[in-house]
């Protein structure tokens, strides 16, 4: 994760928007809710590169450690 130019907020990793890319089973709210706990909207937001909520970031990545740890 790095820096964004919104306070509290920051870009995903791009290692982390791949391994997302790997392990997604659906672009849809629901499909992407079941599998990562995020919105089709904050999915946009990641693979475009675009700043998210720190809290938001810190729980996706672990989330995504917790489908494929140390990938």
């Amino acid at each position: 994760m790095s820096g964004a130019k919104m306070p509290g907020s920051v870009v995903i990793g791009r290692d982390v928007v791949d391994r997302m890319l790997h392990l997604e089973t659906g672009r849809t709210d629901e499909a992407l809710n079941a599998r990562f706990g995020i919105s089709y909207n904050s999915w946009r937001k990641i693979i475009a590169g675009r700043p998210v909520r720190s809290s938001m970031a810190a729980r996706l990545v672990r989330r995504v450690e917790s489908i494929e740890p140390g990938v």
